[in-house]
């Protein structure tokens, strides 16, 4: 009897298991239960990425069902579609994953690009059952977490172009040289060293100078005196100062017979008594024989009187050198400096406003656009005029310097091109070819380009580069000290709050007030948020993207309640 009792409670069982259907996974899918980390989704470098984990509940899994858990990015409008992931019970022949009569879950990694539609959206599981081939789609779809925060989309690209420096200086300086020589023993100008070409030349120059000619004026007079280094050293001292006089005085003469002017504080007159210098200088220069001896002796010996000693001892060597060296070291030598005034900035204005650049050089035209000139207008007219007129790398460089920064690539591509060029290699067109590439949308490029140059003005482009690749940390150590959103973004996104509030002190623009709206979040400043979100709300751009940001989610305001109907007072009792 017990028997039969047991059998007919075993048959019992198999009903009753028999009787569900998969059908009713559907009717209970508020029993699966899904986690997602992190809660909130965000994007990063185009990629929104997060961890999911369902779990489903013991009893909840047919033994004869197979459930296809589809992930979709859901906003207003569409969807995107991540990688389902196929479940079976336990009696299903196939390879998924086994969820048992007793419960089970997984956990499934995810991926997904961020498109601009995704910033106000969910992530969600669609469940779809499977019996015997038949799809059957569940009621709704499960909220897995909100997303998306995509901050770091914020960051804007950011130009620092580099101008090629002008060589225009206002004052250049000139000068001319001319030489008297001595006889041996001698200080006594001889009247036919007045007679040579360079002191006809000297004094012409000088002549000038005292004029005025062409915006020169004589600065100074050098008269240096020599003696050479033979014989005694203080006949040689008293030579040397001599010689130094007699030419000044010679000078003097000379000079009034021209228009050559030289007032007396402009001469300085030095003197060398032994001049070993210009002996070695004129030994290495010639063919002597045994030079390389005499070179040798200067080199070993300090000692005026002993390298005198060792060079005589060479008999036939010093002949030579008596004749042929030591006569060109007995000599005063002459050098008038003077200044010339090249035009000033307002003469160089003038001939800018008026429109006559052809009037200018190449180092003035440069140093209009760099110097004196801010308008791109004008500035484009410089260098544009510099490039055609001149065909310089600096010019063409320049100008594609000034397109860079209007973002106009149109026509900074070509002008770039033609400085590159002229002057491969060079790191300031570098630079401004890994911006140009950086507008075009070339990243790759740009990223190379810049680095290769290795400029400072490159850390802008980098540092905004560093942050379209997620490289937050690297954004921070090129951007600091560049006191831009993109500093203050990098920061917010490294976690450095602290230190973006320091930086958004000195910014006052919608953006940065948009930035001040996300670093008052990070502090639960709520009045923060509403006031800086308000003043970035003059860019229309950004004031619909607050609209939808998430990460102002948990301060959006309060719907206003209705205002309540007045009651309406009792009508007065009539007596």
């Amino acid at each position: 009897m017990k028997r039969r009792v047991f059998c007919l409670a075993v048959s019992l069982g198999l009903i009753i298991a028999s009787c569900g259907s998969p059908d009713k996974m559907k009717d209970s899918a508020d029993q699966i239960k899904v986690t997602c980390d992190p809660a909130v989704l965000e994007a990063t470098a185009g990629v929104i990425k997060a961890k999911i984990t369902v779990t489903f509940p013991e009893k909840y899994f047919h033994p004869d069902a197979v459930l296809e858990m589809l992930p979709v990015m859901k906003y207003d409008g569409g969807e995107q579609a991540g990688t389902a992931k196929l479940l079976q019970g336990e009696k299903v022949k196939d390879n998924n994953q086994v969820i048992a009569a007793k419960g089970g879950s997984y956990t499934q990694e995810l991926q997904f690009s961020y498109t601009p539609e995704l910033a106000k959206s969910t992530l969600e599981i669609r469940p779809t059952l499977i019996v015997k081939g038949q799809r059957m789609q569940f009621p709704k779809d499960i909220k897995a977490a909100d997303g998306v925060i995509a901050t770091y989309t914020l960051a804007q690209v950011e130009v620092k172009p580099v101008y090629m420096v002008d060589q225009y200086v206002q004052v250049v300086g000139d000068e001319k040289e001319a030489e008297i020589k001595f006889v041996i023993n001698q200080s006594t100008v001889r009247t036919s060293e007045l007679k040579k070409e360079d002191i006809k030349a000297l004094e012409q120059f000088i002549a000038e100078a005292s004029k005025g000619e062409n915006n020169a004026t004589l600065k100074e007079l050098q008269i240096s005196s020599y003696a050479s280094p033979d014989g005694p050293t203080e006949l040689n001292e008293k030579l040397s100062t001599a010689r130094g006089k007699s030419a000044n005085d010679a000078l003097n003469q000379y000079f009034k017979k021209s228009k050559a002017r030289v007032s007396k504080d402009l001469v300085s007159i030095q003197h060398t008594a032994e001049d070993w210098d210009g002996f070695q200088a004129l030994v290495a220069a010639s063919d002597i024989q045994d030079k390389e001896l005499i070179l040798r002796v200067l080199s070993m010996y300090n000692d005026p009187a002993i390298r005198e000693r060792e060079i005589k001892n060479m008999s036939k060597v010093y002949q030579v050198l008596a004749e042929k060296i030591l006569p060109q070291l007995r000599r005063s030598k002459m050098i008038a400096k003077v200044e010339i005034a090249q035009l000033n900035d307002e003469a160089i204005k003038t001939f800018v406003d008026a429109n006559n650049l052809d009037t200018l050089n190449l180092e003035q035209l440069l140093y209009a656009g760099n110097k004196l000139y801010d308008d791109y207008a004008t500035k484009i007219a410089l260098y544009r005029k510099a490039a055609e007129k001149f065909d310089d790398a600096r010019a063409y460089n320049n100008l594609g310097a000034v397109y860079i920064q209007q973002k106009d690539t149109a026509n900074a591509a070509p002008v770039l091109t033609a400085a590159n060029t002229k002057k491969a290699n060079d790191l300031s067109i570098k630079n401004n070819l890994g911006y140009l590439a950086l507008l075009q949308g070339d990243k790759a490029n740009a990223e190379k380009q810049l680095a290769e140059a290795g400029l400072e003005a490159g850390k802008l482009g980098l540092g905004y580069l560093a942050i379209g690749k997620g490289d937050y940390s690297n954004a921070v150590t090129l951007l600091r000290g560049a006191k831009t959103e993109n500093e203050v973004l990098a920061l917010i996104l490294l976690g450095k709050n602290e230190d973006a509030k320091k930086v958004l002190a000195d910014l006052q623009t919608p953006l940065a007030s948009y930035l001040k709206a996300i670093v008052a979040v990070r502090f639960n400043d709520s009045n923060g948020v509403t006031d800086n979100l308000q003043d970035a709300s003059q860019d229309a751009t950004l004031k619909a993207r607050a609209d939808k940001d998430i990460e102002f989610a948990n301060f959006a305001p309060k719907a206003e309640q209705p205002a309540a109907e007045p009651v309406a007072e009792p009508a007065a009792t009539q007596q």
